[in-house]
C-alpha cells in the first residue's frame, strides 16, 4: 500500500499557496451546478457547509443531533490560537507552526500544520464576522492570553465558553444559508455507509433516526466533519456520540486512517 498524505511538494512555506494557484478554478456561475454532502454540523461541518453554500454550491448537511447547536464542539473551553501577534511579543506564522509541531511530539503532518498556521489569522476574522463575542480590551480591540504552554500570547477566547460561542457563530452562518435555500439540513440522521464511485466518495447512505427510513444521497463530493472519536478508548470525557462511526465507514471503503491516538481528553480520565 502506498502511504501518500497528498501533501503538496516544494518548500513548506510556499507549498499550499503554489498548490492552490495551480488548482482548477470553478467559475462562480458554474458553482450552482455542483452539489456537496457535509456530514456533521459542529465547528467543522457547520462552517464548511455555510462557507461552501455562500460560494454558490448546493449543500446537504447531516447531523444525528436534534439541532446543529447540540454538536460536541460546545465542550471546547480554553480558546483558539492564531498568529496575529497583537501584543507584539514576537509571534508569527512560523512560530505557531513550530510550537504546534513541537506540541504534537513531532508526529503531525508539517505541511498541514503550516497551512493551519497560515489561515489562523483569517479564521479569527471570520468568527468575528459571524458574531462570536471574543473578549476585548477596554479600547475595543480583541484581547488574548497565553494558554496551553505557548511561549507567546496568541489565544483568543470568550470567557470559558469559547467552543459554545464559536459553535453559535457557525450555526448562525449555517442557518442563514438554510433560510436562503442553499443548504438543506438533515437533523436526526445517521450515516450508515459511504458510496465510492471510481475511487472517489460520491455519496452516503443514511438512516432517519425518527422513523428508521434508509435513503441514498449522491453528490459531486463528500465532506466528513464528524468530530472526535475519543470513545474508542475505555476512558473518555467526550460525549457518547463521539464514537468514530462515520470515519470508520470511510476507512472500510478504502480511506486511510492515521494517528488514532490523536484524541483529546480531560486529565480526570487518566487513572491514578
Amino acid at each position: 500500500m502506498n502511504l501518500d498524505s497528498k501533501a503538496p511538494s516544494g518548500p513548506i512555506e510556499q507549498a499550499w499557496d503554489k498548490y492552490r494557484f495551480e488548482m482548477k478554478l470553478v467559475n462562480p456561475a458554474n458553482k450552482r451546478k455542483y452539489s456537496i454532502l457535509v456530514v456533521g454540523s459542529g465547528l467543522a461541518g457547520a462552517s464548511a457547509a455555510a462557507s461552501l453554500a455562500e460560494l454558490g454550491y448546493n449543500v446537504n448537511c447531516y447531523c444525528f443531533q436534534d439541532s446543529p447547536r447540540r454538536a460536541h464542539s460546545i465542550a471546547a473551553q480554553g480558546g483558539i490560537n492564531a498568529a496575529k501577534n497583537y501584543p507584539n511579543d514576537g509571534d508569527s506564522v512560523y512560530r505557531l507552526f513550530y510550537d504546534t509541531v513541537k506540541g504534537g511530539d513531532f508526529r503531525a503532518r508539517e505541511h498541514n500544520v503550516y497551512r493551519l498556521a497560515q489561515i489562523s489569522l483569517n479564521i479569527i476574522d471570520q468568527c468575528v464576522a459571524q458574531g462570536v463575542p471574543f473578549a476585548r480590551e477596554y479600547s475595543g480591540y480583541l484581547t488574548n492570553r497565553s494558554f496551553g504552554g505557548a511561549q507567546v500570547s496568541r489565544t483568543f477566547y470568550a470567557r470559558g465558553q469559547t467552543g459554545q460561542q464559536l459553535l453559535l457563530g457557525a450555526y448562525q452562518a449555517l442557518e442563514r444559508q438554510v433560510g436562503l435555500g442553499t443548504v438543506r439540513m438533515f437533523p436526526r440522521t445517521e450515516m450508515l455507509d459511504l458510496i465510492v464511485i471510481d475511487g472517489r466518495a460520491r455519496g452516503i447512505v443514511t438512516r432517519n433516526l425518527i422513523d428508521g427510513k434508509i435513503e441514498t444521497h449522491l453528490a459531486d463530493a463528500v465532506v466528513l466533519g464528524t468530530g472526535g472519536y475519543g470513545n474508542v478508548f475505555f476512558l473518555s470525557t467526550n460525549a457518547k456520540g463521539s464514537n468514530c462511526t462515520a470515519i470508520w465507514r470511510a476507512y472500510k471503503r478504502g480511506a486511510l486512517f492515521a494517528n488514532p491516538c490523536f484524541t483529546q481528553i480531560h486529565p480526570t480520565c487518566i487513572p491514578v
